[in-house]
């Protein structure tokens, strides 16, 4: 089983990446950003995707834009846990 963490974080809150990132890891809830926990089994094998990466990653969007996320103004990375 491999874990990920999808962040996204608003563009009016931060500045880059590596900004979102370091707010992740320091744990800064204030901020306008969510995270989404995906854990695959190393099998997963999904039509189109080669890699388990692109699968989370799509995972996570996905969980994103069901909470009234979107892809305009905002940033997003994918973490391995």
């Amino acid at each position: 089983m491999r874990h990920f963490i999808f962040l996204i974080g608003s563009t009016d809150d931060f500045e880059s990446l590596e900004d979102l990132k370091n707010t992740y890891f320091n744990g800064d809830t204030e901020r306008n950003m969510s995270v989404f926990p995906v854990s695959l089994s190393e099998v997963c094998q999904v039509e189109g995707y080669s890699r388990l990466e692109e699968i989370a990653t799509m995972i996570g969007r996905g969980e994103a834009m069901s909470s009234d996320w979107c892809l305009d103004g905002t940033l997003s990375c994918l973490l391995e846990a």
